[in-house]
């Protein structure tokens, strides 16, 4: 067994790499959260929780908030779903099956701002389906639906449903292959529906590994930007706006660094809340099991 000593050495090499990239920006960040600090402000100074009191009182971010709420129950509950039932269905050998773990792969390989370029070029009522499917049919072209009110969100979903759900398809997989052959037969004989199999024998075997997928998926989900940006910009005027996208904005576009890393944070804390809430769980159902 490592001792804590042995342990912290070994992680040492990456503190060192992370130190510069990640933990000092983010650290200077939430320092800055808590004044008027901008690269043109003459007179920086401490203003605590000012910033925070403006970002949660802001309309655009509450609309932004509201928006990513949706967004992730919507896209994490579709990509847990698809990712289970491709997963259940790629879960014993076949003539092939190796090509089509990798060609459901792909999606995810793709950059999400080549995604979003992607999607948008498809989209696009100039040069995407929208102007050559109808021009074949010799009728005008439709009208985007990421410029429609009601529609460009659901097709934002529907953009990272197809992006996300085959990592979910890919983590899920050895734990369904994992699940011995007999309880399969047993569910088999015992007459389980598809629904019931997936209650009594899944669920049951996959439930940590679940959680972790979805942690995964909503930490994706709350940090939706690039696809965003690149599809929508945030519009119809803020229906597909998102704290990311809002945090963006504001730094670098309005130049207000104090909103753009108050609200940065404010995402990383929903985050955080995510993820306590999931160790919470394990602890739990750990606990469960050895009350049991």
């Amino acid at each position: 067994m490592l001792t804590t000593r042995q342990r912290l050495l070994l992680l040492t090499p990456l503190g060192l790499v992370l130190a510069p990239f990640l933990f000092w920006p983010a650290g200077f960040g939430l320092a800055a959260s808590f004044t008027n600090y901008g690269p043109l402000q003459p007179d920086p100074h401490w203003v605590g929780l000012g910033n925070y009191a403006t970002i949660l009182g802001n309309q655009q971010f509450r609309a932004a908030a509201l928006n990513s709420a949706a967004f992730t129950l919507v896209t994490v509950a579709a990509e847990l779903a698809i990712g289970l039932a491709l997963a259940y269905l790629l879960r014993e050998p076949f003539a092939g099956r190796g090509l089509v773990q990798v060609a459901l792969l792909l999606p995810w390989l793709v950059s999400p701002i080549a995604n979003g370029v992607l999607w948008h070029f498809l989209f696009d009522q100039r040069t995407g389906l929208y102007s050559f499917l109808p021009a074949l049919l010799g009728h005008a072209p439709l009208p985007s639906p990421l410029g429609l009110s009601g529609l460009a969100m659901p097709v934002l979903m529907a953009v990272d449903v197809w992006r996300m759900a085959p990592l979910a398809t890919f983590l899920l997989a050895p734990g369904l292959a994992a699940i011995p052959p007999e309880r399969w037969e047993q569910a088999r004989l015992d007459g389980l529906s598809p629904f019931n199999r997936l209650r009594h024998v899944v669920l049951p075997s996959l439930a940590p590994l679940l959680a972790t997928v979805a942690l995964l998926l909503i930490g994706d989900s709350l940090g939706a930007f690039d696809t965003v940006l690149i599809l929508t910009g945030g519009g119809p005027g803020t229906q597909t706006l998102t704290p990311g996208l809002f945090s963006y904005q504001q730094a670098f576009q309005v130049n207000n660094w104090p909103a753009g890393a108050t609200s940065a944070w404010l995402i990383m804390a929903a985050m955080g809340v995510v993820g306590a809430i999931y160790v919470l769980a394990l602890h739990g159902r750990d606990g469960r099991r050895r009350d049991a």
